[in-house]
Protein backbone atom coordinates (compact mmCIF):
# COMPACT_ATOMS: atom_id res chain seq x y z
CA UNK A 1 0.00 0.00 0.00
CA UNK A 2 1.41 3.33 -0.66
CA UNK A 3 2.18 5.90 1.86
CA UNK A 4 2.34 9.38 0.76
CA UNK A 5 4.20 11.75 3.39
CA UNK A 6 4.71 15.42 3.26
CA UNK A 7 8.00 16.71 4.48
CA UNK A 8 8.87 20.48 5.42
CA UNK A 9 12.49 22.55 5.29
CA UNK A 10 13.28 20.71 2.17
CA UNK A 11 15.70 23.33 1.36
CA UNK A 12 17.98 21.79 4.05
CA UNK A 13 21.59 20.67 3.17
CA UNK A 14 20.78 17.17 4.12
CA UNK A 15 16.70 17.00 2.54
CA UNK A 16 17.98 15.81 -0.85
CA UNK A 17 19.31 12.60 0.37
CA UNK A 18 17.04 11.97 3.03
CA UNK A 19 14.02 11.72 0.79
CA UNK A 20 15.85 9.84 -1.14
CA UNK A 21 15.67 7.41 1.44
CA UNK A 22 12.13 8.09 1.94
CA UNK A 23 11.56 7.32 -1.46
CA UNK A 24 13.79 4.01 -1.89
CA UNK A 25 11.98 2.13 1.19
CA UNK A 26 12.43 -1.55 0.59
CA UNK A 27 9.48 -2.22 2.88
CA UNK A 28 6.98 0.63 1.58
CA UNK A 29 6.21 2.17 -1.17
CA UNK A 30 6.75 5.82 -0.24
CA UNK A 31 5.48 8.82 -2.29
CA UNK A 32 6.52 12.16 -0.96
CA UNK A 33 5.86 16.07 -1.21
CA UNK A 34 8.26 18.56 -0.44
CA UNK A 35 7.57 21.80 0.85
CA UNK A 36 9.78 24.80 1.74
CA UNK A 37 9.56 28.77 1.99
CA UNK A 38 12.14 28.62 -1.40
CA UNK A 39 11.10 27.43 -5.12
CA UNK A 40 14.74 26.51 -5.69
CA UNK A 41 14.73 24.39 -2.30
CA UNK A 42 17.10 21.65 -3.49
CA UNK A 43 14.92 18.96 -2.27
CA UNK A 44 12.27 19.96 -5.01
CA UNK A 45 14.33 17.82 -7.59
CA UNK A 46 14.09 14.03 -4.85
CA UNK A 47 10.53 14.48 -4.49
CA UNK A 48 7.59 13.46 -6.20
CA UNK A 49 6.30 16.91 -6.09
CA UNK A 50 6.88 20.15 -4.25
CA UNK A 51 4.67 22.91 -3.30
CA UNK A 52 6.14 26.44 -1.33
CA UNK A 53 4.69 27.60 1.39
CA UNK A 54 5.16 30.65 3.97
CA UNK A 55 7.75 30.54 6.63
CA UNK A 56 6.90 28.38 9.55
CA UNK A 57 6.42 31.19 12.32
CA UNK A 58 4.17 33.26 9.35
CA UNK A 59 0.33 33.13 10.52
CA UNK A 60 -0.80 31.12 7.47
CA UNK A 61 1.94 28.38 7.38
CA UNK A 62 -0.65 25.55 9.19
CA UNK A 63 -3.12 26.67 6.71
CA UNK A 64 -1.09 26.18 3.69
CA UNK A 65 0.29 22.55 4.68
CA UNK A 66 -3.12 21.58 5.51
CA UNK A 67 -4.53 22.76 2.04
CA UNK A 68 -1.28 20.81 0.76
CA UNK A 69 -2.25 17.91 3.17
CA UNK A 70 -6.01 17.92 1.71
CA UNK A 71 -5.21 18.32 -2.14
CA UNK A 72 -2.58 15.74 -2.21
CA UNK A 73 -4.24 13.04 -0.15
CA UNK A 74 -1.31 13.05 2.43
CA UNK A 75 -0.77 10.06 5.03
CA UNK A 76 1.80 11.50 7.21
CA UNK A 77 3.03 14.78 7.82
CA UNK A 78 7.11 14.87 9.12
CA UNK A 79 8.31 18.37 10.00
CA UNK A 80 12.02 18.75 9.50
CA UNK A 81 12.46 22.27 10.92
CA UNK A 82 11.82 23.25 14.65
CA UNK A 83 9.54 26.38 13.40
CA UNK A 84 7.38 24.26 11.59
CA UNK A 85 6.98 21.45 13.89
CA UNK A 86 6.04 23.89 16.60
CA UNK A 87 3.57 25.80 14.09
CA UNK A 88 2.07 22.44 13.21
CA UNK A 89 1.77 20.39 16.74
CA UNK A 90 -0.63 24.25 17.76
CA UNK A 91 -2.78 23.15 14.41
CA UNK A 92 -2.83 19.48 14.72
CA UNK A 93 -6.76 19.27 14.23
CA UNK A 94 -6.68 21.61 10.96
CA UNK A 95 -3.62 19.05 9.96
CA UNK A 96 -5.07 15.94 10.32
CA UNK A 97 -8.80 16.83 9.69
CA UNK A 98 -8.75 14.53 6.36
CA UNK A 99 -7.18 11.69 7.92
CA UNK A 100 -3.22 12.34 7.97
CA UNK A 101 -0.89 11.80 10.60
CA UNK A 102 1.13 14.37 12.25
CA UNK A 103 4.65 12.42 13.08
CA UNK A 104 5.55 15.31 16.34
CA UNK A 105 4.90 15.22 19.70
CA UNK A 106 2.36 17.45 21.84
CA UNK A 107 2.31 21.42 21.92
CA UNK A 108 2.97 20.98 25.28
CA UNK A 109 5.70 18.78 24.82
CA UNK A 110 7.51 20.37 21.95
CA UNK A 111 7.43 23.63 24.08
CA UNK A 112 9.65 22.25 26.60
CA UNK A 113 12.08 21.16 23.77
CA UNK A 114 12.32 23.52 22.26
CA UNK A 115 12.91 26.40 25.03
CA UNK A 116 16.43 25.18 25.96
CA UNK A 117 15.62 26.60 29.79
CA UNK A 118 12.20 24.66 30.07
CA UNK A 119 14.28 21.77 28.81
CA UNK A 120 17.13 21.98 31.69
CA UNK A 121 14.84 22.74 34.29
CA UNK A 122 12.54 19.34 33.24
CA UNK A 123 15.46 17.51 32.87
CA UNK A 124 16.56 18.36 36.22
CA UNK A 125 13.22 18.02 37.99
CA UNK A 126 14.10 13.48 36.82
CA UNK A 127 17.37 13.59 38.31
CA UNK A 128 19.30 14.17 35.01
CA UNK A 129 22.85 15.21 35.28
CA UNK A 130 23.15 18.49 33.60
CA UNK A 131 25.97 21.03 33.27
CA UNK A 132 26.21 23.96 35.58
CA UNK A 133 24.11 26.84 34.59
CA UNK A 134 21.97 29.45 34.91
CA UNK A 135 19.27 31.78 33.34
CA UNK A 136 19.80 35.48 32.85
CA UNK A 137 16.38 37.83 32.20
CA UNK A 138 18.09 40.71 32.23
CA UNK A 139 21.61 42.57 31.30
CA UNK A 140 22.62 43.02 35.24
CA UNK A 141 21.99 39.12 35.59
CA UNK A 142 23.81 38.37 32.09
CA UNK A 143 26.47 40.33 33.73
CA UNK A 144 26.53 38.94 37.02
CA UNK A 145 26.02 35.43 35.54
CA UNK A 146 29.25 35.68 33.25
CA UNK A 147 31.15 36.12 36.66
CA UNK A 148 30.12 34.07 38.62
CA UNK A 149 30.63 31.20 36.12
CA UNK A 150 33.62 32.30 34.70
CA UNK A 151 34.96 32.63 38.34
CA UNK A 152 33.82 28.64 38.84
CA UNK A 153 34.58 26.91 35.54
CA UNK A 154 37.15 29.71 33.72
CA UNK A 155 35.13 28.98 30.64
CA UNK A 156 31.44 29.34 29.53
CA UNK A 157 28.73 29.57 27.22
CA UNK A 158 26.29 31.77 26.37
CA UNK A 159 23.25 30.74 24.49
CA UNK A 160 19.80 32.58 23.60
CA UNK A 161 16.77 30.33 24.99
CA UNK A 162 15.65 29.98 21.52
CA UNK A 163 18.70 29.46 18.63
CA UNK A 164 19.22 27.72 15.56
CA UNK A 165 22.46 26.39 13.93
CA UNK A 166 24.71 28.21 16.88
CA UNK A 167 23.33 31.70 16.20
CA UNK A 168 24.35 34.29 18.50
CA UNK A 169 25.96 31.53 20.76
CA UNK A 170 29.13 32.92 22.20
CA UNK A 171 31.91 30.60 24.20
CA UNK A 172 34.32 33.04 25.94
CA UNK A 173 37.74 30.99 26.28
CA UNK A 174 41.17 31.60 28.48
CA UNK A 175 43.50 30.30 25.41
CA UNK A 176 42.76 32.41 22.72
CA UNK A 177 42.96 36.47 21.85
CA UNK A 178 39.98 37.91 19.79
CA UNK A 179 37.89 35.66 17.91
CA UNK A 180 38.61 32.35 16.63
CA UNK A 181 36.95 30.07 13.87
CA UNK A 182 35.67 27.02 15.21
CA UNK A 183 35.45 24.08 12.91
CA UNK A 184 33.25 26.71 10.68
CA UNK A 185 30.65 26.69 12.92
CA UNK A 186 28.47 30.12 13.62
CA UNK A 187 29.61 30.10 17.08
CA UNK A 188 31.80 33.17 18.18
CA UNK A 189 34.70 31.82 20.59
CA UNK A 190 36.07 34.47 22.04
CA UNK A 191 38.04 35.47 25.36
CA UNK A 192 36.66 37.44 27.96
CA UNK A 193 38.00 41.20 27.36
CA UNK A 194 36.99 41.46 24.01
CA UNK A 195 33.60 39.86 24.54
CA UNK A 196 32.98 42.38 27.43
CA UNK A 197 34.32 45.66 25.10
CA UNK A 198 32.49 44.09 21.87
CA UNK A 199 29.74 41.85 22.43
CA UNK A 200 28.08 41.80 25.44
CA UNK A 201 25.66 44.65 24.70
CA UNK A 202 24.34 43.03 21.11
CA UNK A 203 24.02 39.44 23.42
CA UNK A 204 22.25 41.64 25.74
CA UNK A 205 19.11 42.55 22.38
CA UNK A 206 18.51 38.26 22.75
CA UNK A 207 17.98 37.80 26.25
CA UNK A 208 16.84 35.70 28.24
CA UNK A 209 20.30 33.75 27.66
CA UNK A 210 21.47 30.79 29.37
CA UNK A 211 25.06 30.99 30.83
CA UNK A 212 27.19 27.66 31.31
CA UNK A 213 30.14 25.91 32.26
CA UNK A 214 32.17 25.02 28.60
CA UNK A 215 31.26 22.03 27.32
CA UNK A 216 34.41 19.84 25.44
CA UNK A 217 34.44 16.96 22.56
CA UNK A 218 33.26 14.12 22.67
CA UNK A 219 29.69 15.56 20.75
CA UNK A 220 27.20 13.40 20.00
CA UNK A 221 23.82 13.58 18.03
CA UNK A 222 21.28 10.65 19.87
CA UNK A 223 19.15 9.81 16.78
CA UNK A 224 15.69 8.59 18.84
CA UNK A 225 13.02 6.84 17.79
CA UNK A 226 10.45 6.30 19.85
CA UNK A 227 6.48 5.18 20.29
CA UNK A 228 3.95 6.15 23.55
CA UNK A 229 7.27 7.09 25.78
CA UNK A 230 9.39 3.81 25.12
CA UNK A 231 12.06 3.60 23.83
CA UNK A 232 12.34 1.52 20.24
CA UNK A 233 15.69 2.32 19.68
CA UNK A 234 18.66 4.76 19.77
CA UNK A 235 21.53 5.68 17.73
CA UNK A 236 24.38 7.68 19.51
CA UNK A 237 26.37 9.20 16.55
CA UNK A 238 29.98 11.00 17.43
CA UNK A 239 30.45 14.37 15.60
CA UNK A 240 33.25 14.72 13.56
CA UNK A 241 32.84 18.37 13.72
CA UNK A 242 32.35 18.89 17.54
CA UNK A 243 29.91 22.12 16.39
CA UNK A 244 27.07 20.16 14.68
CA UNK A 245 27.57 22.57 11.86
CA UNK A 246 28.71 22.30 9.34
CA UNK A 247 27.91 18.82 9.21
CA UNK A 248 31.13 16.64 8.23
CA UNK A 249 30.16 13.39 9.31
CA UNK A 250 29.48 10.67 11.98
CA UNK A 251 31.46 7.86 13.53
CA UNK A 252 29.11 5.71 15.61
CA UNK A 253 29.84 5.02 19.26
CA UNK A 254 27.50 2.21 20.69
CA UNK A 255 27.56 4.02 24.51
CA UNK A 256 25.15 2.40 27.02
CA UNK A 257 25.34 5.80 29.03
CA UNK A 258 24.16 7.45 26.20
CA UNK A 259 21.52 4.66 24.90
CA UNK A 260 20.15 5.00 28.94
CA UNK A 261 20.26 8.80 28.73
CA UNK A 262 18.00 8.60 25.51
CA UNK A 263 15.69 5.81 27.53
CA UNK A 264 15.30 8.12 30.08
CA UNK A 265 14.45 11.11 28.67
CA UNK A 266 11.81 9.36 26.01
CA UNK A 267 9.96 7.89 28.79
CA UNK A 268 10.27 11.04 30.63
CA UNK A 269 8.64 13.36 28.34
CA UNK A 270 6.16 10.58 26.76
CA UNK A 271 7.29 10.54 23.33
CA UNK A 272 6.54 9.11 20.06
CA UNK A 273 8.02 9.53 16.51
CA UNK A 274 11.61 10.40 15.58
CA UNK A 275 13.93 13.10 17.04
CA UNK A 276 17.48 14.37 17.90
CA UNK A 277 19.07 14.65 21.38
CA UNK A 278 22.34 16.95 21.27
CA UNK A 279 25.06 15.70 24.06
CA UNK A 280 28.58 16.94 25.04
CA UNK A 281 30.84 16.13 27.80
CA UNK A 282 32.08 18.24 30.94
CA UNK A 283 35.79 18.96 31.68
CA UNK A 284 34.98 16.07 34.03
CA UNK A 285 34.21 13.63 31.44
CA UNK A 286 30.37 13.62 31.97
CA UNK A 287 28.25 13.27 28.64
CA UNK A 288 25.57 15.85 29.05
CA UNK A 289 22.14 17.03 26.78
CA UNK A 290 22.32 20.04 26.12
CA UNK A 291 19.42 20.09 23.76
CA UNK A 292 16.46 18.32 22.39
CA UNK A 293 15.30 18.76 18.85
CA UNK A 294 11.77 18.90 18.43
CA UNK A 295 12.04 16.87 15.20
CA UNK A 296 14.89 14.15 13.70
CA UNK A 297 18.41 15.55 12.38
CA UNK A 298 19.32 16.02 8.87
CA UNK A 299 22.15 13.83 9.44
CA UNK A 300 20.00 10.75 10.80
CA UNK A 301 20.38 9.62 7.05
CA UNK A 302 23.60 8.90 8.69
CA UNK A 303 22.59 6.46 10.71
CA UNK A 304 19.74 4.60 7.79
CA UNK A 305 22.78 4.78 5.57
CA UNK A 306 24.66 2.60 7.96
CA UNK A 307 21.56 0.18 8.12
CA UNK A 308 19.33 1.63 11.05
CA UNK A 309 15.89 1.89 9.18
CA UNK A 310 14.65 4.79 11.00
CA UNK A 311 11.87 5.85 8.53
CA UNK A 312 10.69 2.44 7.39
CA UNK A 313 10.22 1.77 10.91
CA UNK A 314 8.37 5.01 12.33
CA UNK A 315 6.10 4.49 9.07
CA UNK A 316 5.25 0.99 10.15
CA UNK A 317 4.74 1.81 14.14
CA UNK A 318 1.92 4.43 12.32
CA UNK A 319 1.03 1.57 10.61
CA UNK A 320 0.28 -0.58 14.03
CA UNK A 321 3.01 -2.87 12.68
CA UNK A 322 6.37 -3.05 15.21
CA UNK A 323 9.73 -1.79 14.41
CA UNK A 324 11.87 -4.37 13.23
CA UNK A 325 14.98 -5.88 14.38
CA UNK A 326 18.63 -4.26 13.22
CA UNK A 327 21.72 -4.35 13.62
CA UNK A 328 23.68 -1.39 14.97
CA UNK A 329 26.32 -0.04 13.44
CA UNK A 330 29.55 -1.68 14.19
CA UNK A 331 31.20 1.01 16.71
CA UNK A 332 33.87 3.17 14.75
CA UNK A 333 32.15 2.85 11.33
CA UNK A 334 32.03 6.46 9.77
CA UNK A 335 29.70 7.99 7.73
CA UNK A 336 30.83 11.72 5.84
CA UNK A 337 29.09 13.64 2.86
CA UNK A 338 30.09 14.64 -0.25
CA UNK A 339 28.68 16.70 -2.83
CA UNK A 340 26.57 14.97 -5.73
CA UNK A 341 24.98 16.26 -8.71
CA UNK A 342 21.25 15.34 -10.11
CA UNK A 343 19.82 16.22 -13.46
CA UNK A 344 15.94 16.98 -12.58
CA UNK A 345 12.95 16.23 -15.08
CA UNK A 346 11.49 19.02 -16.97
CA UNK A 347 8.55 18.84 -14.43
CA UNK A 348 10.74 19.74 -11.60
CA UNK A 349 12.25 22.69 -12.41
CA UNK A 350 10.76 26.01 -10.73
Amino acid sequence: MSVRVLVTAAGGALAPVNIRLLRDSPRHDIWVLAVDLDEHATGRYFADAFATVPPGDAPDYAQAIAELVQRHDIDLVMPWSDEEALALTHARELVEATGATLACAATATLAVMADKARTFQTLAGAGIVLPDWTLADTADELTDAIETLTARHGEIALKPLVSRGNRNVYVIRRDISGIVDYMGSRETHIDLDSFRRDHARDLSAHLPVMVMERLYPPAFDIDVLAWQGRLQYAVPRRRINPAGIPFRGTVFDHRDDLLALAAQITALLDLSWLYDFDIMTTAGGQPVPIELNPRPSGSVAASIIAGVPFYDDLISLCQGAAAAAHTPPADGRVVVPYMACHTPTDEQLP
